[in-house]
Formats: structure tokens, sequence, C-alpha cells
């Protein structure tokens, strides 16, 4: 027998003998297919069936028990790719809100650079490399426009800035806004990637 199979096993005693009954089953099987199969019903006298019961029913019950454990088998495989995709929908979702919130410190930094407020570019930044690594060229981004912005700071040359910083913190955190606005940006990723090769 199987793992996990049963075997109910009836005796009735009759006038001229005995009937015995043998129905295989498998407790963890949940497809209803199982309460259709029928019991191997045998008939004879004591004697008979001490001789002949094993050779009758030993054939029919091990097809049983195959079918039943094929059944087993394809629902424990339901069950798991059930779990797989679960898991992958919800690693899918936890990548696009990542996604999200950096597009969002990306979307923040520009605003800064664009309002000439290269210190707080810098701030919104340095959040965005937290999560760089997991996102698609994330570093790259953030690398150039953090060298962009080093270069109007005047990082590196001999004269200083060429235009003053107008730096005061008030613009250094996601809002409602940023986010929601980084995730029209999300939908179109060609259109972002065009962007950030232009402002390189």
């Amino acid at each position: 027998m199987a793992t996990d199979s049963t075997l109910a096993i009836t005796v009735a005693k009759k006038e001229n003998g005995l009937t015995v009954s043998v129905l295989p089953g498998n407790d963890l099987v949940k497809d209803a297919a199982k309460n259709k199969m029928v019991p191997i019903c045998l008939s004879g006298t004591a004697e008979e069936m001490d001789e002949g019961f094993l050779g009758a029913v030993l054939q029919p019950v091990q097809k049983a028990n195959g079918l039943l454990s094929s059944i087993k088998d394809f629902e424990n495989a339901q069950e798991e790719a059930k779990k797989a995709s679960a898991m992958e929908q919800k690693a899918k979702e936890e990548q696009k809100k990542v996604n999200e919130e950096f597009a969002g410190w990306l979307a923040l930094a520009e605003k800064n650079y664009g309002e000439d407020k290269f210190k707080d570019t810098l701030t919104c930044l340095e959040s965005a490399e937290k999560i760089a690594a997991k996102v698609n060229g994330g570093m790259a981004k953030v690398d150039a426009m953090k060298q962009k912005t080093m270069e109007a700071l005047g990082e590196g040359t001999m004269f200083g800035a060429a235009t003053e910083d107008k730096s005061d913190g008030k613009n250094v955190k996601l809002s409602k806004a940023s986010k929601a606005a980084a995730a029209k940006t999300e939908t179109a990723p060609e259109a972002d990637e065009e962007e950030s090769g232009d402002e390189e």
C-alpha cells in the first residue's frame, strides 16, 4: 500500500459462506472523484477466502491506490503552484513599491535641482541611494544626478559654484503627490530612461 492509503474491509456472514468488500481510500485526497470508487466484493466459503482472497484483491487495490496517489500528487502540485504564484505576486508588489519610492526620490531631487536647491538635491539622492541597488539601473541614475549636482555646487572647480545654492531643507521628504507621480513614471519606464539620458 502507498503512504497515506487506507483500506476498509467489511466482512458479512451469509448462509452459504462469506461476503467480503474491500474499499481502497486516501483521507488526504480532497477530490470528490474518490467518492465514486466502488468496493471490490468477493463471496465464498471461509476456506476459499483463506486461499484466494489476497490474490483476488491485490492487483485491483494496487491500481486504486495508484490512482488515488496520482490525484493526491496533482492536488499537491496545485497547492505548490498557488504558493509560488502568491510569492511571485508578493515579490512583484514589493518591487513595485521600491521602484515607486526610488522614482519618487529621483523626481524630488530633480525638482530641487531645478530650483537651485543643490544640497537638498543631494539629501534626496542619499535616500534614493539606499534602495538604488534594488532598482534596475538605479545606481547609474543616482551617480549621474549626483555628479551633475556636485558640478553645480562648484565641486572640483577653481571658481566655486556658478549658481547660488538656495537649499532650505523643506522639500526633502516624499509626499503623497510625489509618490503618485512616481507611480505614473513606473508605468512608462522607457520614457523615464529617455529623460534620464537627456539629463546626462
